[in-house]
């Protein structure tokens, strides 16, 4: 298996691309791509250069493709532009169900007249040779209920290897969707880390500890020898302060958990942007400790927000002594 990551948030374009190639098949998985936000660290000049950079990395990915996935309809995950799907096999999100309505309109442009095989591929498994590739159920875009609609994960597995890439999980959020990566049990993940970027406004600080206690989980109990953590999450420059009780737990296990930019040997574009331009949004933060988790989840079981099976699950993972 030979994986290629072709645009992603550590590169400073929202998109988390791959290109898989197995002897069997060559897939292309989410070929989308935005323009970071005003909040990331760069001149806009910048920022449209690299989307179009990237755009042309993304395209070029494609051209000789025999499959594109397609796990939900936000454009930083498909381009909307039929010529790029023209007579590939293409595995898409379901139009029709688990899907909310902005989502369904794009979809509808997208597919209407496409001329590519197409196949809804929500929980289905599809053989190439030897070369399997199976999606999840839809799980929520984040937290339970999020207007932000649905997405599937997708693994493929050429007999040797395994590789998950879970799509907009926003953490995960969820405990059954780190289940089902633990069950899955790649040997690569490429994991849509919390979006920190968005603290306090539609994301919530015990969703950002739920997000945290369910990785730590993950690195504990998956086999994953390379953990890509990216997309959402390195939209903010805070990111290595705000995660720190997951990086920590993986130099403990020494397990890597890295972004697309740092397994290509670059700094993540947020943290160098940082660095050239200075702060935008946030310009105070502090480090966000496992005594800082345990009283964010207190509080929010305290207010019925969550369960108290989230303080076991932080105790299952994390040194009680670093807990206070």
């Amino acid at each position: 298996m030979r994986v290629r990551y072709i645009a992603f948030d550590s590169y400073g374009v929202k998109s988390s691309c791959i290109r898989v190639e197995t002897r069997d098949v060559t897939i292309v998985v989410d070929p989308g791509i935005a323009s970071e936000r005003s909040s990331f660290p760069l001149p806009r000049e910048e920022r449209r250069a690299l989307r179009q950079r990237y755009e042309v990395e993304i395209r070029h990915a494609c051209s000789d493709a025999d499959v594109i996935v397609i796990t939900h309809y936000h454009y930083d995950h498909h381009i909307p532009d039929q010529r790029l799907y023209k007579g590939k096999r293409l595995l898409i999100k379901d139009p029709e169900h688990s899907i909310n309505r902005s989502q369904r309109w794009r979809a509808g442009r997208l597919l209407e007249g496409l001329e590519a095989d197409v196949e809804v591929a929500d929980g289905e498994v599809f053989t190439y040779g030897s070369t399997e590739i199976r999606f999840s159920k839809p799980y929520w875009h984040g937290v339970e209920g999020s207007k932000l609609g649905y997405v599937i994960m997708i693994s493929i597995d050429d007999g040797e290897r395994r590789l998950l890439h879970t799509s907009d999980i926003d953490g995960p959020v969820l405990r059954e969707v780190a289940d089902e990566i633990i069950e899955v049990n790649p040997d690569i993940l490429i994991i849509d880390g919390p979006p920190t970027y968005l603290l306090g406004f539609i994301f919530a600080y015990y969703n950002l500890a739920r997000s945290i206690v369910n990785l730590c989980h993950i690195i504990e109990e998956s086999r994953a020898e390379t953990i890509v953590l990216d997309h959402h999450l390195v939209r903010d420059y805070r990111f290595p302060e705000l995660l720190h009780p997951v990086y920590r737990k993986a130099r403990e296990l020494d397990r890597r958990v890295c972004t697309a930019a740092e397994l290509r040997g670059l700094r993540p574009m947020v943290l160098e942007a940082y660095r050239r331009y200075g702060p935008t949004r946030w310009r105070d933060w502090s480090r966000l400790n496992e005594a800082d988790v345990l009283r964010i989840l207190e509080e929010a079981v305290e207010k019925g927000l969550i369960e108290d099976e989230w303080i076991r699950r932080l105790e299952e993972v994390l040194d009680e002594d670093r807990m206070g």
